[in-house]
C-alpha cells in the first residue's frame, strides 16, 4: 500500500528531525539563564556527545549492518537505557546551570541513547514506537523551552525527563540484541567504529578551535548553525540506513525527495523567524551567509552519502574507513586555515563545502570501482546511456 508505506517514512523521517531537538532546545535554554561562558561550554559538549554516541552506534548497530549474513534480533541494549536515564538523572537532580563535567556526562549519555534508539528504530521499522518517541521529546522540549523564558529552574528537568522518555519508548526487553550488542564481527565493526571515530572529530575539533581562538560566542553560534542545518541530518541518516539495508534502488528518489522538502522547511524556518524565537540571544550572532552555506554543505553530503552506503553496503569497510580518513584530514587542514584568513564563521562553512565536495568526488570514483549495484546505476557506461553519449 504506496499511502501506507508515505506514512511510516513520514513519522520515521519526522522522529528522525526530532532527534536534534535535544541539542537545539538545550542551547536555546541556556541562552535564556546561563552567562555565555557556560554556554560556550555547552556548546562543546554536545559535540562531544554526538561524536561519542556516534562511536556507540557504529560499533553496534552500524557494523552489524556492514556484516554480511547476520541474522538475529536488533533490539536496543538494556545498558543503552540505563546510561541514558543515569545522564538524565544528573541533569534532573543538580541545579538548571549545570557545572562543566555534569554537562559533558548528560550529553554523552543522553544522545547515545536517542541515536542508538533511533538507528535501531528506523533499520526495524517500528514506526509507532519512534512517532510516540518523537512525540515525548517534542512536547517536553516545547514545554522546558516556555520555562525558561520565565526562568524557571524545572526546564532542564523537564528537557532531560522527555530525553529519557524518547529512548525508553523505543526499548523491547525482549527484542534486545544478543551479547549486549556486541558484534559478531569485531573486526569490520571496529573498521566502521575507526572511520566514524576519524570523520566524527571534525565537529568537536573545530568547537574547541572556535572556543579558544574566537570566544564563546563564536562557538555558540557554530553549534547553533549546525545545529539548524543539521535539522535535515535525521534524513540524511534515515536515508543512508535505508541504502544499507536495501541499496539504491528503490529508495533513492523518495530519499532525495523528503530531502528537499526538508531543507525547504528548515530555511523558510530558519529566515522566517523561528530561529530567532527559538534560540533567542544565541542567534543574533548568526548571518544569512553562514546560514546558506551550512545547508549546502548538507546539500553536498546528500551527494556523498549515496557513493558511501554503495561501499559499506558492498562490504568495503577498509576503503571507506581510508577514505574518511583522508576527509578528515581534508576538512581540518581546510577549515583551519580558511579561519585563520579570515577569521569568520563563513569561512568555517564554505571549509566544509569544499571538503564535501572533494570527498563526494572521491566517493564516486571508489564506488564506481568498488560496488558493482552502484557502478550499474551511477558509473561511466551508465551515465553515457543517460545522456546519449
Amino acid at each position: 500500500m504506496p499511502d501506507a508505506r508515505h506514512l511510516h517514512t513520514a513519522v520515521q523521517v519526522g522522529a528522525g528531525l526530532a532527534l536534534n531537538v535535544f541539542p537545539a532546545i538545550f542551547i536555546a535554554i541556556y541562552a535564556r539563564i546561563a552567562p555565555i561562558e557556560t554556554q560556550g561550554f555547552l556548546a562543546l559538549a554536545l559535540a562531544v556527545g554526538v561524536y561519542v554516541a556516534q562511536l556507540f552506534n557504529a560499533f553496534v548497530v552500524e557494523g552489524r549492518l556492514a556484516t554480511p549474513g547476520v541474522e538475529g534480533p536488533l533490539g536496543l541494549p538494556a545498558w543503552v537505557v540505563a546510561v541514558a536515564l543515569a545522564a538524565a538523572g544528573l541533569l534532573a537532580v543538580g541545579p538548571a546551570v549545570a557545572s562543566s563535567p555534569v554537562l559533558m556526562a548528560s550529553s554523552i549519555g543522553i544522545m547515545t541513547g536517542l541515536l542508538m534508539s533511533r538507528s535501531i528504530g528506523v533499520v526495524t521499522g517500528e514506526w509507532k514506537r519512534e512517532g510516540l518517541g518523537a512525540g515525548a521529546l517534542i512536547v517536553s522540549s516545547v514545554g522546558a523551552l516556555a520555562l525558561s523564558a520565565h526562568q524557571n529552574p524545572h526546564c532542564v528537568r523537564v528537557l532531560a525527563l522527555g530525553a529519557f522518555l524518547a529512548v525508553v519508548v523505543r526499548y523491547h526487553p525482549r527484542r534486545s540484541m544478543p551479547h549486549m550488542g556486541f558484534p559478531p564481527d569485531v573486526r569490520r565493526s571496529s573498521w566502521v567504529t575507526g572511520e566514524t571515530a576519524v570523520v566524527g572529530a571534525v565537529q568537536p575539533a573545530i568547537t574547541s578551535v572556535l572556543l579558544v581562538m574566537v570566544g564563546p560566542v563564536a562557538s555558540v553560534t557554530f553549534r547553533v548553525i549546525t545545529t539548524v542545518a543539521g535539522a535535515v541530518e535525521p534524513i540524511l541518516a534515515y536515508g543512508r540506513y535505508r541504502l544499507l539495508a536495501h541499496g539504491h534502488r528503490g529508495e533513492l528518489k523518495a530519499f532525495v525527495a523528503v530531502f528537499a522538502v526538508g531543507m525547504a522547511v528548515v530555511l523558510i524556518a530558519a529566515f522566517g523567524g523561528l530561529g530567532s524565537l527559538v534560540f533567542g540571544p544565541a542567534w543574533q550572532a548568526v548571518g544569512a551567509v553562514a546560514m546558506l552555506l551550512g545547508c549546502l554543505w548538507k546539500v553536498v553530503t546528500l551527494v556523498s552519502t549515496v557513493p558511501f552506503a554503495a561501499l559499506r553496503k558492498a562490504g568495503e569497510t577498509v576503503l571507506v574507513f581510508w577514505i574518511r580518513a583522508a576527509s578528515t584530514v581534508v576538512y581540518l587542514a581546510v577549515s583551519v586555515g580558511f579561519l585563520l584568513v579570515w577569521e569568520d564563521i563563513s569561512a568555517i562553512f564554505l571549509a566544509f563545502v569544499v571538503s564535501e565536495a572533494i570527498t563526494a568526488v572521491v566517493y564516486h570514483r571508489a564506488a564506481v570501482r568498488g560496488a558493482p549495484e552502484y557502478a550499474a546505476s551511477f558509473g561511466p557506461r551508465r551515465v553515457r546511456e543517460r545522456f546519449g553519449g
